[in-house]
């Protein structure tokens, strides 16, 4: 409880920022491995690509215009 006596709310708010750094791109490249090809190839893109540059809004329009 030292560092708890010491910064407060500010180490919880740390924290949970740190944790949503971490776990969104994992997040994003999961989600990215599960879609198919076709799906970023209609968006004009590539997996590795869009892992990189994160054209997820195209790809999701791309995957409802192929029905997935």
């Amino acid at each position: 409880m030292v560092l708890a006596d010491i910064f407060g709310p500010d180490l919880l708010i740390a924290v949970v920022v740190l944790a949503c750094a971490v776990a969104v791109p994992i997040w994003a490249i999961v989600d990215a491995a599960n879609r198919p090809k076709a799906a970023f190839y209609g968006a004009g893109s590539n997996k590795t690509a869009w892992i990189v540059v994160f054209t997820r809004p195209k790809v999701r329009r791309q995957m409802e215009r192929l029905g997935s």
